[in-house]
């Protein structure tokens, strides 16, 4: 076998932060900031990892199941799932993992790595996966395998590439959307998040409880389909936490729903889209509790550098957010610098590949 080489792409979500894990749609994009792997086979069973952006290396065997160092050992989950899947890998390999994806900046570097990992393995074992199958074994890797929480529209993003739509109401039928939005500006904070997963953990576990206690009194509720004004009737009082954050969820889909079809065409309304973005960010920040003073004052130095829409990336609480620019994007990036910030001008991402890597 040859030496071979495995890119897979960052992504965004433009739309529906939050909603894919509890059953709602989403649209997320891939970003060309990518995490890569270059594999060259060994005559052993050894596998050897040089995480080069890390300083960490990592060695393990696979002959046996392989034990973990910690809850996001990502690339010997691969190993390990590919294994469990019956797909035998008959030699070592050698791998270099580096990339250009934040950590920890809510644009999916865990999920690009997965992705990254599983073609890996595959690849190794002479399997040919579909995007639907390198998906759904990404998605083990990364959290059936550990116990976690989150949906899988981060996996899809970076095995379809471009600008996606996923509709859970058919168990994530996936469409590309045409729209050309141009370049984006992502700003990233620098603040680490404490706990990402422990916080989709508590907003998911939270949101389901509060649409229990909705159905107790819509005897029709359906997440995905009752009006949000059937919702807002219930509340005679100004509603709690919990309601309030079940209630932005419900924000969030019907906003997703108009920014599909703001997004269905390839020419597109700049300011339209723009004030979507700005009314979704303001939901997860007021709804959901997920933004920061950092983070708002980088975004409203977006908007004083002619950004005409932002919003925060990911679980929120740190890490980054996006800039919609339409042609302002040095402008844009220079505020954000400015702010604090770090700033990335980025392009719509290609889909995950794998090449040879010709000598």
């Amino acid at each position: 076998m040859k030496p071979f080489h495995v890119r897979a792409p960052g992504r965004i979500c433009l739309f529906g932060e939050h909603s894919d894990y509890i059953g709602l749609d989403v649209i997320p994009a891939a970003i060309d900031l990518n995490i890569e792997i270059i594999a060259h086979p060994r005559d052993d069973s050894i596998v050897t990892v040089d995480y080069q952006d890390l300083n960490e290396t990592d060695e393990f065997t696979l002959k046996k199941l392989i034990q973990y160092r910690n809850n996001r050992d990502y690339m010997r989950s691969a190993f390990n799932v590919i294994a469990r899947e019956g797909i035998r890998i008959n030699c070592g390999f050698d791998l270099i993992v580096k990339g250009d994806i934040p950590i920890a900046g809510g644009l999916s570097s865990s999920s690009a790595l997965s992705i990254a990992a599983v073609m890996t393995a595959a690849y190794a074992a002479g399997k040919q996966l579909s995007r639907e199958q390198l998906v759904r074994m990404a998605h083990k890797v990364e959290v059936v395998e550990f116990g976690e929480s989150g949906g899988m529209q981060d996996h899809f993003a970076s095995a379809y590439g471009g600008i996606i739509h996923l509709d859970l109401g058919n168990d994530y039928r996936v469409t590309k959307l045409p729209a050309k939005l141009g370049k984006l500006v992502i700003g990233d904070s620098g603040e680490k998040k404490e706990d990402t997963v422990g916080d989709i953990r508590y907003i998911k576990t939270t949101v389901e409880a509060e649409y229990q206690k909705i159905s107790w009194k819509i005897k029709s509720f359906d997440r995905r389909t009752t009006p949000l004004n059937e919702v807002y009737s219930l509340q005679r009082n100004r509603p709690d936490k919990n309601r309030k954050m079940a209630e932005a969820t419900l924000r969030i889909r019907d906003l997703t729903s108009r920014a599909h079809n703001l997004l269905s065409k390839e020419k597109i309304d700049p300011k339209q889209v723009g004030a979507a973005l700005k009314e979704h960010h303001e939901i997860l920040r007021d709804g959901l509790n997920r933004s920061t003073p950092k983070i708002e004052r980088m975004i409203e130095a977006a908007y004083q550098g002619g950004a005409l829409g932002c919003k925060i990336n990911g679980s929120g609480r740190g890490g980054t957010m996006m800039a919609y620019c339409n042609g302002w994007e040095r402008e844009v990036a220079s505020a954000i610098v400015r702010a604090g910030g770090t700033a990335y001008i980025v392009d719509r991402g290609r889909r995950a590949t794998l090449s040879e890597i010709k000598k």
